[in-house]
């Protein structure tokens, strides 16, 4: 199959179905399938293979420079570039199995070994796809920003806030109770005519969210879905990607204030936040051109961005004393004169 996403177009091989079809259910949408034709940017090959031994890993990755992502992400060793190869070992987490890379520039080429029987090693070969079109969208003018979103009557919604703010717990009920459709938990990218793409991550909620119990949890406690997973626990598709609607900024007050929501004129200070994601471009860049994509670029908001990116659309600021209370606490209602949003049922 072909996955298109942002105007590139990029070819999925392997003989075995349930490789293509685990890329697939993370990546369609944001992407679009068509039947390959000629022209596709790039290949991905996908086979499997008996893994290497633990000493040859042990080898490799102590004997050459490893490059290391942030946040236990991957770690990548470069085992031969000659010829016109590039062959690379990649554990894609601690304790995963690792697997190898051969990426032929001429040929716009990655073939992907994955150690056979190994269902969790697989998810290096999403991640490489990802890293396809992530890398060339924010070098033609997309962005990635820290924000959780849904579609609601065909338009993008998106929840800002900080790290363990609120996003995801508003996302989900969104998709729960209004009968929104789910885009992303903690990323999107946004192309310069507003088009809203939710990217696959993993997803983080409430326990609360997640057991239906309704009940406050001390501390917050998370649970971490797969993008799977997370469909399944909705009963729903995600969404394709949409244009831009409406804006939510989650900003938590001091004390036991109660819940207020005020329109926002000025989205600068709130877009500056959550453009601020370094580690996460880093892990969305071809660092090592294992998919021929452009290299990191650094932070991606010189005078192109001088200009508000979410402008023209309703904006809110959602105030709340209690993070606590946010999994129950009646937003709808109060975001309903602002937004375009519809009554919860």
């Amino acid at each position: 199959m072909d996955l298109l996403l942002g105007g590139f177009r990029l070819r999925l091989v392997s003989e075995h179905s349930k490789l293509r079809e685990h890329v697939a259910s993370v990546m369609v949408p944001p992407c679009a399938t068509k039947p390959h034709r000629p022209g596709a940017d790039w290949t991905v090959l996908m086979e499997m293979a008996e893994p290497p031994t633990p000493d040859e890993v042990e080898a490799v990755f102590s004997d050459r420079p490893v490059l290391a992502f942030p946040r236990s992400g991957p770690r990548l060793a470069v085992v031969d570039d000659g010829g016109g190869r590039l062959r690379v070992m990649v554990k894609y987490r601690p304790g995963l199995a690792a697997c190898v890379m051969e990426v032929d520039a001429a040929g716009r080429t990655t073939r992907v070994i994955l150690p056979a029987g190994d269902e969790v090693s697989v998810r290096c070969a999403d991640w490489l796809v990802r890293v396809f079109f992530a890398s060339r969208m924010l070098a033609s003018g997309w962005h990635m920003l820290h924000a959780s979103a849904v579609a609601v009557n065909g338009s993008a919604v998106l929840f800002l806030a900080g790290q363990g703010g609120g996003k995801s717990t508003l996302a989900h009920r969104a998709c729960a109770e209004i009968g929104a459709a789910f885009l992303a938990d903690d990323l999107i990218l946004i192309g310069p005519d507003q088009t809203v793409v939710g990217w696959p991550t993993r997803v983080a909620l409430p326990a609360a969210l997640v057991s239906g119990s309704g009940e406050g949890c001390p501390n917050r406690p998370r649970v971490i879905l797969s993008p799977s997973q997370h469909r399944v626990l909705l009963n729903r598709e995600r969404s394709s990607p949409v244009p831009l609607g409406a804006v939510v900024s989650i900003v938590p007050t001091a004390g036991s204030e109660p819940l207020l929501v005020e329109q926002l004129h000025c989205l600068r200070s709130v877009q500056s936040a959550a453009l601020d994601i370094p580690a996460q471009r880093l892990h969305t860049s071809d660092v090592l051109g294992l998919t021929g994509g452009p290299r990191p670029a650094g932070r991606n908001v010189p005078a192109a961005i001088d200009r508000v990116l979410l402008s023209g659309v309703p904006a809110a600021s959602l105030r709340i004393g209690d993070l606590r209370t946010l999994h129950q606490a009646p937003v709808w209602d109060l975001l309903s004169d602002l937004l375009p949003l519809p009554k919860a049922s």
